[in-house]
């Protein structure tokens, strides 16, 4: 702590806060004996293991190197992974201990209307509508699905993974039956319509920011803060603009951010909701026609035709999760397909 660089606010700071990973380097007040020193975190400090990879990628070469000297003098360490750069000693593989709980909770309110007419008159149809809306605080016991914070798991409540709010579906059949008439009545008769038509609004997705910013060693919960137009921080983050955030702006959490607020702990937890992300709508529309030719009372041969995403939509099927990308779409739904298929009967 006798580097000149360092405030008398960082070093009071310093003294009681182990995640001041910045502040390390090559002390050269003496310049017959410069000394390296390493901030706790980097090292893994209250479990070692190793290096840590996250805050090892912004200190110097001369402070890794410290850092493995002292790793090595405890036994620690992987030769030859990122973890461990130098090391040549037996590791100790120590890591996280995840523990599942079954006390998740889950809300689920809904509301279906239908309409349904019976075969009469050579159509019938049934119309249904749903709204709905489910409430979680976890979906599953994998682990992308855990908590951000397992010190704080009531912020995980938000809208489920499986939440829909609204969801029409039609779907109906026709018959033309017998035409009278000589040609029309070989041209028109038997034929079946049968369509399907579905409109669904788009599920959530939970916007993460892809790396362990809160240093639990997992770096599939960790989401974004809310931000404005033009933020910054001490990891390079510039805030983008995202229709999921309620300023209109998404940025990392950044532990790097202690120096430029004086040494004050930065929030290592994003603020942006669970599943904060919606998709986009689907709307499906599947048809099918058939006719059947007879050829006496017993004998028919029955040919038909299904035509799925007759539309031929761009109906998106999954989307990008991270925080400076999130909503680009990566998956989609089949586009128009036909299938054609005979039947004899007898």
């Amino acid at each position: 702590m006798t580097d000149p660089a360092l405030t008398p606010a960082q070093k009071a700071a310093f003294s009681t806060n182990p995640l001041l990973v910045n502040v390390g380097g090559v002390n050269v007040a003496n310049p017959t004996n410069p000394l390296p020193y390493i901030p706790p975190a980097l090292v893994s400090f209250f479990r070692p293991s190793g290096l840590n990879p996250t805050l090892a990628y912004y200190q110097s070469p001369a402070t890794i190197a410290f850092a493995d000297q002292i790793l090595s003098a405890y036994g620690l360490g992987l030769p030859g992974t990122p973890e461990c750069v130098n090391v040549s000693t037996v590791c100790v593989p120590f890591s996280d201990m995840p523990a599942n709980f079954s006390s998740g909770s889950s809300v689920y309110h809904g509301l279906t209307a239908n309409l349904r007419k019976r075969f009469s008159k050579r159509y019938e149809f049934l119309a249904s509508y749903t709204w709905s809306k489910a409430i979680d605080d976890s979906t599953d016991l994998e682990s992308p699905l855990s908590p951000q914070n397992s010190y704080n798991p009531d912020a995980e409540r938000s809208v489920s993974l499986f939440d829909q709010r609204h969801r029409f579906v039609f779907s109906g059949v026709y018959q033309m039956g017998k035409i009278s008439g000589g040609v029309t009545r070989a041209l028109f008769s038997d034929w079946t319509f049968a369509p399907m038509i579905e409109f669904a609004s788009g599920r959530p997705f939970n916007i993460i920011s892809g790396f362990d910013q809160n240093f639990d060693l997992t770096s599939g919960t960790d989401r974004p803060k809310t931000a404005v137009a033009g933020q910054t921080d001490a990891c390079n983050n510039t805030a983008v603009a995202s229709e999921y955030s309620p300023t209109g702006y998404l940025i990392p959490a950044c532990f790097a951010d202690i120096i430029p607020m004086g040494g004050v702990m930065p929030v290592l937890n994003g603020d942006l909701s669970r599943n904060a992300g919606i998709r986009p709508m689907t709307i499906l529309t599947d048809l099918r026609v058939s006719r059947r030719f007879y050829f006496n009372e017993r004998v028919h041969l029955e040919g038909s035709m299904d035509v799925f995403n007759l539309i031929n939509r761009f109906n998106v099927a999954d989307v990008n999760p991270l925080w400076n990308q999130a909503g680009t779409p990566t998956a989609a739904f089949d586009p128009r397909q036909f299938q054609f298929g005979l039947r004899l009967a007898w």
